[in-house]
């Protein structure tokens, strides 16, 4: 069941300090975040790899500068796994990069002191790939992943994919009593 849905932008400031519960999981909130949100517009140029110079890639660069909306959060509500979900997701980032550069820079220094030997590459081959990786967790860790919200390609509204129907419901409550301005 999706129960993905639309929040006015305008109405962000009025709304959230009125939940009290988790977009993703309907559970009571644990604590309240700020962040910003982006809209992922289309491009019109219909093959990136066709237009490979750098006047292309300039120009894609623009377009896409001038199309995307950012929307700023303030208190939007965490539940405890929402927030567990992020830590974990931190920490494996953190263990990557610096466990990765702690191999890195240790199977150096071991071929410096001890001279060149074929198993220092497992040590300095891992860690590399580890630092290399330590990007994927912290994109999973990242609260647009969390809370599974985007700014609309206009930038009128929050989207929120899949949303829980109890945070559903309750933005629908609050958005219904706010007062209407004609406009």
């Amino acid at each position: 069941m999706d129960t993905s849905f639309a929040l006015p932008v305008s109405a962000l400031d009025a709304v959230l300090p009125q939940l009290d519960r988790c977009a993703r999981h309907g559970l009571p909130a644990a604590r309240r975040v700020d962040f910003a949100l982006q809209s992922r517009p289309k491009l019109t140029e219909s093959n990136p790899a066709l237009g490979g110079n750098v006047l292309a890639t300039a120009g894609r660069v623009g377009e896409h500068a001038g199309k995307v909306r950012v929307t700023r959060i303030a208190g939007w509500p965490l539940c405890t796994r929402c927030l567990r979900t992020r830590r974990w997701w931190l920490l494996v980032a953190s263990v990557c990069f610096w466990g990765g550069l702690a191999l890195l820079l240790g199977a150096i220094v071991a071929r410096i002191v001890a001279g060149q030997s074929a198993v220092l590459g497992i040590p300095m081959i891992s860690g590399f790939v580890l630092a290399i990786a330590a990007p994927a967790p912290f994109v999973l860790a990242s609260l647009a992943r969390i809370t599974r919200a985007r700014t609309s390609d206009d930038g009128h509204a929050v989207l929120v994919h899949d949303a829980h129907p109890e945070f559903v419901a309750q933005v629908r409550a609050t958005v219904d009593r706010l007062p209407q301005h004609p406009g």
